[in-house]
């Protein structure tokens, strides 16, 4: 009962810190028309993540020893923050300053909820997994909605600034129940965690070498400086965390590239306008993958990152192109959701679950690849913006 209770608790924590940076996205092309920038798409996407670096360091190598609950309410402050500032936004530039005061707070939550996670069942990663999953949906449909019920058809830039402001300010009292969740439904076990899966004989021998030389704390070696125990978890995770940064960059240009797939006059859908449309298709492939931990475990995650790769290419190529047909583009949308739910979900698993990765250092082993995802979205969103306002600028 008391798993259950937690799973809904957590999956409310993914859905609701997520989604302020999820709504951001999926309006990026109306916020940046609304202002009359058109071709800086890209730039709504980096300001979106401009600050997760940061605040990720901030939390991993500052705030680690900060009270979760303290860590979680100032959280929410920064979402309010960016929903108001978006909301009332009256230029390009204030608008993605206070976008990055939004997409900081999810990135600063899924690195704490991220680090609160190794306190629990590792499997119980499948409900903050699946919350973040259910986050893209809803913030896609919201403003699939409001587009539909405001109308944006003529593109008129006070209609689409009345549409951001609408769907951001209807957004801002989710953020009671993030609190609520964290507070009141979620409860700290009291046997941490099960045991760990078996750790490879090299790894087993490593980490008994280091034990040998020096009195074990829980918290970390004695005598092990901080940089030295940064370097020995870095090396633990790095082939998980270099997987993820790139699986991120393939899916952020692919997603972008929506924007400039088909010219308004190809195709007549109606409402929602095709970018809306698939960037939905995109949240309900990684929903679905990001809620699939309990049916299939995948640990060759280099697959998927490939995958996403010729994803990336197929996508960039067709937005000049044009030789995919546009019935096709909604389900190839959903298929680049799935290759990153998918990542993301099975390399946090790994994470929480294998005993390669200490239980005293498993918090800062996350952290770090954590990081190597805002890495991963950044570099995407500078290879998008080069893109459109380079080679595919007149497309």
């Amino acid at each position: 009962m008391s798993n259950a209770r937690n799973w809904v608790g957590l999956f409310l924590l993914g859905a609701i810190n997520n989604l302020p940076y999820v709504i951001i996205n999926s309006a990026s092309k109306t916020i940046a028309q609304s202002f009359g920038v058109q071709n800086f798409v890209g730039l709504v996407f980096g300001a979106n993540v401009s600050l997760a670096a940061f605040v990720r360091v901030l939390n991993a190598f500052v705030l680690l020893k900060t009270p979760y609950w303290t860590r979680i309410f100032a959280n929410g402050v920064l979402m309010l923050l960016g929903l108001f500032g978006v909301a009332y936004a009256f230029n390009f530039p204030f608008a993605l300053a206070c976008i990055v005061v939004a997409g900081s707070s999810a990135a600063f939550g899924e690195n704490v909820t991220l680090g609160y996670l190794s306190l629990f069942p590792s499997k119980l990663v499948n409900g903050w997994s699946s919350g973040t999953g259910m986050a893209g949906l809803l913030g896609a449909g919201i403003y699939i909605i409001f587009g539909c019920s405001v109308g944006t058809g003529g593109g008129k830039a006070e209609q689409l600034k009345y549409l951001n402001k609408m769907a951001f300010l209807l957004t801002t009292p989710v953020v009671l129940i993030y609190w609520f969740s964290y507070a009141k439904i979620i409860q700290r076990p009291r046997q941490v965690r099960e045991p760990a899966e078996t750790m490879p004989a090299e790894d087993a021998e490593e980490r008994k070498a280091l034990l040998d030389n020096s009195i074990n704390t829980g918290q970390e070696i004695v005598g092990e400086t901080f940089m030295a125990r940064l370097w020995r978890c870095l090396k633990l995770v790095l082939w998980l965390a270099v997987n993820l940064g790139l699986v991120y960059l393939f899916e952020y240009v692919a997603r972008a590239c929506a924007a400039k797939v088909r010219p308004k006059d190809e195709y007549n859908i109606g409402c929602p306008e095709l970018y809306s449309a698939l960037q939905f298709c995109y949240q309900a492939g990684v929903f679905a993958s990001r809620s699939s931990l309990q049916i299939v475990q995948i640990r060759r995650v280099e697959i998927l990152t490939l995958l996403q790769g010729i994803n990336m290419v197929v996508w960039v190529l067709d937005v000049h192109y044009k030789f995919l047909p546009v019935w096709i583009l909604p389900a190839y949308m959903i298929f680049v959701g799935l290759m990153g739910g998918a990542s993301y979900v099975n390399i946090f698993y790994l994470l929480l679950k294998d005993s390669q990765f200490p239980d005293e250092d498993r918090e800062l082993c996350i952290n770090i690849t954590a990081l190597f995802s805002t890495i991963g979205i950044a570099t995407g969103c500078g290879v998008e913006t080069a893109l459109f306002t380079t080679v595919l600028s007149k497309d």
